[in-house]
């Protein structure tokens, strides 16, 4: 269906300009020919514009019913001036009402393009290069049409109002869509570009009216017509390829938009060198304006710069906030997050990155927990194994690692340099200390809480791995635990509770 309409705008635009040019110029069949056709064209463009804003929501119908209402009004101009050519059949007035219909179409295309594109960051920026492309078209109109306009003697201030308007309106669309159509989302880009396009064609139509105009010599029929009707087919595409919903997120601008801003500019160079070098003097307005523009150019430099730096401190602020949340990450994925200790996957790894010499293993099983959490809530449960790791980490070196396994049970792995013979004389020592540390009272929920500990060590042998070790270090463990029960006659599940003195 797409490709299909614009066939059909195309042949509508090719059958006008040939028809103008078989016809003889300034004939009434001419003028009869064109006024229908631009009213035509006018209306279904509008009426394309009002279809597209009954589907659209939100800003998208704002700017399709807007559009509507612009290409409406031009197409009362059109008909006033239809009026006076093909009904009445004598020369339009100028300026007159239908005038003021065919500019009603620049504030509704602005409109329109800003409710449809929008600018949703780097406000300043926008500005900033809108100025220098409507700078940059304004010497480039006053150049070629504005100026002969402005000095021809043969037309009222008011129609030298009026046909400076047509020029300058144009110029202000084309400044608003090439500033916004860089940052136009993706499934609006061909909706836009279209509406660009269209804007160019009326463009040229303008330029080539007030140019005629100010000789007295534009008609109705003239072949600068088609320039309007083809913008009006543009326009009318651009509404029934507008997508019907808001599209997804936005991705990067193409390359050559970032760059679309400036070609005026180029273009505005370019003539006054050509103009200069041609032995022409710039005039004061024209020179003012140039040299505006490229001063409001190092501005915009200065803006960029300033934005880059912004962006550059809010990256490496990102990073920094990235790499703290990854550490953690990190620290959370290896560590127990109730006791702080290691858990059983940094414990594996640091035994894994030992594959071969001595490694030695503590394993720790606490006597008379359960009845602790039992009685006092598991609260206070976590509390005391919060307060048992705090204990381990302080009576081991701190190049050994503490883990807890699981549950009550925690595994020492003593650091790389303890052989054989310093895994005994800390496993004697750890024996003693910890199981003395670890029956020294704990102040618990408002309770003296009384616990003990049972320590099992195993060290590698030959090419074990480390789950036969921890098996090892389990059992022998076991083994402590019953001879604690034997020696001490103390029950496996028992621990003491005392009040904790007031004060």
């Amino acid at each position: 269906m797409p490709m299909l309409l614009v066939l059909l705008g195309a042949a509508l635009v090719v059958g006008h300009f040939a028809v103008l040019r078989a016809l003889p110029s300034g004939s009434q069949a001419a003028t009869d020919f064109s006024v229908t056709v631009l009213i035509l064209s006018a209306v279904l463009a509008a009426a394309a514009a009002l279809v597209t804003a009954r589907r659209s929501a939100g800003r998208s119908r704002l700017a399709w019913a807007v559009l509507a209402i612009g290409m409406t009004g031009w197409a009362f101009g059109e008909s006033t001036w239809a009026w006076y050519v093909s009904v009445r059949q004598i020369t339009a007035p100028f300026p007159n009402i239908g005038d003021f219909g065919f500019l009603l179409i620049v504030p509704c295309t602005v409109t329109a393009l800003i409710a449809f594109l929008g600018v949703r960051r780097g406000l300043l920026r926008v500005v900033l290069d809108g100025l220098v492309i409507a700078g940059s078209l304004l010497f480039l109109s006053w150049v070629f049409v504005l100026e002969s306009v402005y000095r021809a003697g043969n037309l009222t201030p008011l129609a030298k109002a009026v046909s400076a308007a047509y020029p300058l309106g144009d110029v202000l669309i084309g400044a608003v869509a090439l500033i916004l159509l860089p940052h136009a989302e993706p499934g609006r880009r061909r909706s836009a570009a279209l509406i660009v396009a269209g804007a160019i064609s009326f463009s040229t139509a303008d330029l080539g009216f007030a140019y005629l105009n100010q000789h007295s010599s534009y008609t109705c029929g003239s072949i600068i017509d088609t320039g309007w009707v083809a913008g009006f087919v543009l326009f009318g595409l651009a509404a029934v390829m507008a997508p019907s919903q808001r599209p997804g997120l936005a991705a990067p601008a193409l390359p050559v938009l970032l760059y679309l801003p400036y070609f005026p500019l180029a273009l505005a160079i370019l003539a006054a060198i050509d103009r200069v070098g041609s032995g022409n003097h710039l005039d004061t307005f024209s020179a003012a304006v140039l040299g505006a523009v490229v001063l409001l150019v190092l501005a915009r430099q200065l803006v960029a710069l300033r934005d880059n730096s912004a962006l550059s401190r809010d990256l490496h602020r990102v990073v920094s906030e990235l790499r703290e949340r990854e550490e953690e990450l990190r620290h959370l994925a290896y560590h127990d997050p109730l006791t702080g200790a290691a858990n059983r996957a940094l414990f594996h790894q640091r035994a894994a990155d030992r594959p071969t010499g001595p490694l030695t293993v503590l394993y720790l099983d606490l006597d008379g927990f359960k009845p602790v959490n039992d009685r006092l809530g598991h609260a206070a449960g976590d509390m005391l194994l919060t307060e048992v790791a705090a204990r381990l980490r302080a009576e081991t070196r701190t190049i050994d690692l503490v883990a807890r396994l699981g549950g009550d049970e925690f595994a020492i792995l003593l650091a790389p340099d303890a052989g054989p013979a310093d895994a005994e004389h800390l496993r004697n020592r750890l024996t003693e200390r910890l199981t003395e540390r670890l029956t020294e009272p704990f102040h618990i929920a408002g309770e003296t809480v009384t616990i003990g500990a049972s320590i099992g060590v195993a060290a590698r042998e030959t090419d074990d791995d480390t789950e036969a070790i921890l098996h090892r270090a389990d059992a022998a463990m076991y083994v402590a635990k019953s001879r604690r029960r034997i020696e001490r006659q103390i029950p496996e599940t028992v621990g003491t509770l005392s009040s904790v003195p007031p004060g």
